[in-house]
């Protein structure tokens, strides 16, 4: 990438597999392909068992989006091929990845998938507001069956107004906890 921090090239491909296993460390991509020293570092304090790759879509971003040369990718690959400390493990038509000949000491940290599917968390407000979304439905059921039931007269009329009146409130109570709930979405 040319801003690691604000604007990261794509990572993976679409579909990798087993992601919560992979950390990935976005590191600054020289404009220079000889100057590969920055990589080798990124690399080495990336830790053990841990790899430096190269992908179509990172250099198709760099080239588009960046301006590096045409003849970046295949430099690059040079100078890291070139560099005594790496050796190159992977190489196809869309990746080419480097890991360290001597990789460092320590143990690769387990992966921490973190809990399945997405996790609902209930606050007071979203117990209300659920409460109040359920007596919503109920009221404005029963009034829609009175109003279609019901033969029109005064009673209904009165029935159609009240119960009008008495859902505003609940509407409000539940309108609040929905803002509540995206207030404080993380």
């Amino acid at each position: 990438s040319n801003d690691t921090v604000n604007n990261v090239t794509p990572a993976m491909p679409w579909g990798a597999k087993d992601m919560e296993k992979v950390s990935y460390v976005p590191t600054q991509a020289p404009t220079d392909p000889v100057l590969v020293s920055g990589l080798v570092k990124s690399l080495k304090d990336a830790g053990p068992n841990s790899y430096l790759m190269v992908n179509v879509s990172q250099v198709t971003y760099l080239r588009l989006d960046v301006g590096y040369s045409r003849t970046w990718e295949p430099r690059l690959l040079d100078n890291l091929d070139n560099r005594k400390e790496l050796r190159r493990v992977l190489t196809n038509d869309d990746v080419t990845m480097y890991a360290l000949r001597d990789q460092p000491a320590g143990k690769v940290p387990k992966a921490d998938p973190g809990p399945i599917g997405p996790q609902v968390t209930w606050t007071p407000w979203s117990v209300v507001g659920a409460l109040a979304a359920l007596a919503l439905i109920l009221l404005l059921s029963a009034r829609e069956v009175v109003r279609v039931a019901v033969r029109p007269g005064v009673r209904q009329l009165r029935w159609l107004q009240s119960s009008f009146w008495f859902s505003l409130p609940l509407l409000a109570v539940f309108l609040a906890a929905l803002v509540q709930r995206f207030l404080t979405m993380k």
